[in-house]
């Protein structure tokens, strides 16, 4: 995600390099075509009235597109803020309700560790998956011995530790250290966390409608070749003004459909994506001292105005 006031014109122009350079050639192929090998472009089709048309279209179709790539990036976002706060749900119902009783409370401390740990091995798991990394060994220091070698057999690992989670519940009811009224409280927040991850896969999965990217793109450029053809029509030459603004009148369009493609997948570990990684650092610092702890690790800051 990119932080506040890091974007700017020599941001763009760094960013978007590639697409101003092919609409700057554009701009002088034209001009060298009609000025210097004489090429007559006045053609009806390339009228300016037409290519208003053609960009009130355009314009139309990337209306489309970046809402509902917004709408995907704005739910990304808003599910992870709904983990961090059923992660904090879970922690605190676990650290509150498993061993109540006093005797109970050194043998509580460990499962409520087991616990808590193994959210925050949870979080990181589901952030590892959906931007497909494989490195699983980061998550050997949050769960028990053995547990991690039968986790990278499973095709969901997220899904399965919230099935380990499930389980061990069971188990510590079982073993009387927590109440029927415990149990449902956590397992439901269990099923909170669980739809959480379904909206995620979801968005991860679902690819977003081809012909829609590939129609505005496409036009985009059509539109990028036009615009200075019909300038060109008009004048026969290109001057310093319109030199400046040709450019800018391309590139609004191409931005914004550059805009689009990168919003639509919120997980690809991009500028613009979900900061899971600094969320999954906050859950690990809350829940962590929600257990006590007071040697936690720091919040992750921005590099270079961008958070991952």
């Amino acid at each position: 995600m990119i932080t506040d006031g890091k974007t700017n014109f020599f941001s763009l122009l760094k960013g978007n390099f590639r697409s101003i350079a092919g609409v700057v050639v554009l701009i002088i192929l034209a001009e060298f075509a009609t000025v210097y090998d004489h090429i007559n472009l006045q053609r009806p089709i390339f009228e300016v009235a037409a290519l208003g048309l053609l960009a009130t279209a355009l314009s139309i179709f990337l209306v489309f597109r970046v809402n509902e790539a917004y709408a995907r990036w704005w739910e990304a976002r808003t599910l992870w803020g709904g983990l961090v706060n059923s992660s904090r749900s879970f922690a605190r119902q676990a650290t509150t309700l498993i061993g109540t009783k006093p005797d109970q409370r050194e043998a509580a401390r460990a499962l409520q560790q087991e616990f808590v740990y193994r959210q925050i091995a949870y979080a990181n798991a589901l952030r590892m998956s959906l931007r497909r990394e494989e490195d699983w060994q980061n998550l050997a220091s949050f769960l028990p011995a053995g547990e991690l070698d039968l986790l990278e057999k499973m095709a969901n690992k997220p899904a399965q530790l919230l099935q380990t989670q499930g389980q061990r519940l069971d188990d510590v009811r079982e073993a009387g250290l927590l109440d029927g009224f415990g149990h449902r409280m956590l397992d439901a927040t269990l099923s909170e966390i669980c739809n959480h991850q379904g909206g995620c896969e979801r968005i991860k999965n679902t690819v977003f409608p081809d012909r829609v990217a590939y129609f505005t793109r496409a036009v985009a450029w059509f539109l990028a070749v036009l615009i200075p053809i019909c300038v060109v029509a008009a004048s026969e030459e290109i001057t310093v003004i319109e030199l400046v603004v040709i450019p800018i009148m391309v590139l609004v369009f191409i931005f914004t459909v550059q805009l689009g493609a990168e919003l639509k997948n919120p997980f690809e570990n991009k500028p613009n994506d979900t900061p899971m990684t600094a969320i999954c650092r906050t859950i690990e610092i809350d829940l962590r001292q929600q257990l006590g702890e007071k040697v936690v690790p720091s919040p992750l800051q921005p590099d270079n105005g961008i958070l991952l």
